[in-house]
């Protein structure tokens, strides 16, 4: 199994910067966990925007098929 990323980029953050491991390790855990939670809100903000889509699809399919409610 691979090394976690924030355990590799803590060892080379260690040593580019000579930070002691718990203070790049902190630096590094936070910059993970920000970029977790902004690929997260852009997944989010793609669902909406795909659901809507969507939604105007279907609208549009009722529409072309003449059914009620279109």
């Amino acid at each position: 199994m691979s090394e976690h990323p924030v355990i590799r980029f803590t060892r080379e953050l260690m040593v580019v910067s000579e930070l002691d491991q718990a203070t790049a390790g902190a630096f590094v855990r936070t910059v993970y966990q920000e970029g977790v939670r902004d690929g997260e809100q852009r997944v989010v903000v793609e669902l909406h925007r795909r659901d809507r889509a969507i939604d105007e699809l279907e609208r549009e399919l009722v529409r072309l098929r003449g059914e009620p409610g279109g």
